[in-house]
């Protein structure tokens, strides 16, 4: 009996495993082996380029990116992935920028400040994008997201933080602490 169990507890698991939905997933998650790896090389050695040029960690990071991405990795894993590694979060989101893929910018942009960057960051490497011709300023001020607590202003083409003044609270001498 315990033969039989086993036998069909096998037949089974071989054919969820096989399943073209299961294979392909394995498939699409393929990038992330790789570029935590990557990102690990970049950390632990140094980096030289075909003719023993030495490269510079954005450069390195840069195209580990471009590699993820160009293996249909969801920017916003690969951004976190990177960022949990300690990469500098501006040069991880201007990575995904200049990987050419099609980034979903509200997306990200919800995504980066969830995991702790700053509107104003992602505002920035936006911004530097689209003086790239990586993004459109159109695109830009279409995110919801970067507009909650930023504005931009066309003819400047700068994106900036709007401050709200406050009135200073008044005391008096004769109003107890």
């Amino acid at each position: 009996m315990r033969k039989i169990i086993a036998v069909v507890s096998i037949s089974i698991a071989l054919v969820v495993f096989t399943l073209p939905g299961f294979a392909q997933e394995n498939e699409t998650r393929k990038w992330d082996a790789e570029f935590v790896q990557a990102l690990e090389k970049i950390r632990s050695q140094k980096k030289t380029g075909g003719l023993g040029y030495t490269i510079t960690e954005e450069e390195a990071l840069e195209k580990a990116i471009k590699e993820a991405m160009d293996q249909k990795a969801p920017a916003c894993e690969a951004m976190k992935l990177a960022v949990d590694l300690n990469f500098n979060p501006y040069a991880v989101v201007s990575g995904i920028f200049s990987s050419g893929a099609e980034v979903d910018l509200d997306q990200l942009c919800m995504c980066a400040t969830e995991s702790g960057i700053s509107k104003s960051l992602m505002a920035q490497a936006a911004s530097a994008a689209a003086d790239a011709n990586m993004l459109t300023r159109d695109e830009i001020t279409q995110s919801q997201c970067l507009r909650e607590g930023l504005a931009y202003t066309a003819e400047e083409g700068q994106l900036e933080r709007i401050v709200i003044k406050k009135e200073p609270k008044r005391y008096s001498i004769s109003t107890p602490g």
